[in-house]
């Protein structure tokens, strides 16, 4: 049976008829285990995989390449006998026969060949005929186009000139009628004048009137008159005529100059139509424009939204990962620094039972026994080793034989998923493998 171990603070004597138990402290018996320890393992396991799966595909491959290898040896084989079994002759017939058919082969290229090239001289030939005609046709296109400009102009002058003798028509048209109405009225007037003229004749009772040259007197009298008459309305006519032709030059010279000026308004208002039609079809492409743009600006600007969002989440998503790592990296030290207690630990205990075999004389082992302080756990990044406080451990050992320690076992193993040794489940005994009872002074296992 085992027997518990003293306390630190008062060592017992060793007993010579029981087994001393070895105690250690429980933080060191039950290490804090990394989150990310099975993670490890389970990415070791996935690359054991790959590896293993690499492997095997080489090892396919070089099974497919040694077939193969087998193959073609055997094929050569076969035909260094084939070549074996043909005679001289027969292989310099089949030479020949092969450089014969090589010729034929040549012969009919260098026909083609001399085809080709002839066709290619008369699609050259024929390519320079029609560039030189695609030329003339320029040439002429451009004279026939400089031909239509002249006639053009031709036409715009002719149109003009053509303008401007209808507007001359049209004003002697209408002096023409004026002329026949101001005759008129004028006829009219002298023959009035002439209705309303009164002759006096004095008649001699005495003696007998002469009636002939009383009528050549009057005869003679309305002539003068009507000459006055005729000569004064000649003179006033001609003098209104005078003024009507005056006016009408004037007039039909501001006619000309309106009817050119509106001609070419008319000319400036085609242009400005024309002029109008363009800018609002530019006005329309550029607004079209402006709204693809506008869209896709839209669409890009959403795009960039979209994308600096999932940067943004990646980024806070790593950034925990990144936290996450180093918590579970901490926590794997510190798994690691209570392993390399406990083998140090374990050594040192290995040490005393090889001394204790050579010498059966009792020795004292000092093991380091670790307590720590209220509500702190373990940091091995702090330099006083998290507030744990160092004590030696007195142990009194018996002596005990080879046949004993081969018989016994130092750390016994327990089953942990596929077979493998669970960090912290060692055992300190040197009996019977069963788990050591914690000493008195042992600390409690930090949460």
């Amino acid at each position: 049976t085992a027997i518990p171990s003293p306390s630190p603070s008062s060592p017992s004597p060793p007993s010579p008829h029981h087994p001393t138990t070895i105690t250690s402290p429980e933080l060191l018996l039950w290490p804090q285990l990394h989150p990310s320890v099975q993670t490890v393992k389970y990415q070791e396991k996935e690359q054991l995989k790959t590896i293993n799966n690499k492997f095997t595909s080489l090892i396919n491959k070089v099974q497919s390449l040694e077939q193969q290898n087998k193959i073609l040896t055997t094929r050569w084989n076969f035909l260094k006998d084939q070549d074996n079994s043909h005679s001289e002759s027969d292989i310099k017939a089949i030479y020949e026969q092969y450089m014969s058919k090589m010729n034929q082969e040549m012969k009919a290229l260098n026909y083609e060949q001399e085809n080709l090239e002839s066709e290619l001289a008369k699609v050259l030939s024929t390519m320079d005929t029609f560039r030189s005609k695609y030329e003339d046709e320029i040439r002429l296109c451009s004279g026939m186009e400089f031909t239509f400009m002249e006639l053009k102009k031709d036409l715009d002058v002719s149109t003009l000139h053509r303008t401007e003798l209808e507007v001359k028509l049209k004003g002697l048209q209408e002096l023409l009628e004026l002329k026949k109405t101001i005759y008129e009225q004028e006829l009219e007037e002298l023959l009035t004048e002439i209705k309303d003229i009164s002759v006096v004749l004095g008649i001699d009772s005495c003696s007998r009137p002469d009636l002939g040259r009383i009528v050549e007197d009057v005869r003679a009298q309305y002539e003068a008159l009507a000459l006055r008459s005729w000569e004064e309305a000649e003179a006033l006519t001609r003098r209104k005529l005078t003024d009507s032709s005056s006016q009408c030059g004037s007039f039909g010279g501001h006619l000309l100059d309106g009817r050119r000026e509106i001609a070419d308004l008319n000319i400036r208002i085609q242009k400005l139509r024309s002029c109008i039609v363009s800018q609002k079809s530019q006005c329309l492409y550029l607004e079209e424009h402006i709204r693809e743009a506008g869209e896709q600006g839209e669409g890009t600007l959403r795009d960039a939204k979209a994308k600096v969002a999932g940067l943004e989440e990646a980024l806070q998503r790593s950034r925990e990962h990144m936290a996450h790592l180093v918590r579970e990296y901490q926590e794997l030290m510190n798994i690691k620094l209570a392993l390399d207690v406990e083998i140090l630990t374990y050594r040192k205990l290995m040490e005393g039972e090889e001394n204790s075999m050579e010498q059966p004389i009792p020795t004292v082992i000092s093991a380091v026994h670790s307590r720590p302080k209220p509500r702190k756990c373990f940091d091995p990044s702090d330099p006083g080793n998290g507030g744990m406080d160092e004590r030696v451990l007195t142990l009194p050992l018996v002596p005990v034989s080879a046949s004993t320690l081969r018989n016994s076992r130092l750390f016994a193993t327990e089953p942990s998923g596929g077979g493998t040794r669970s960090p912290g489940r060692a055992l300190g005994t040197l009996d019977t493998g069963t788990r050591p009872k914690l000493s008195p002074g042992a600390p409690e296992e930090c949460s």
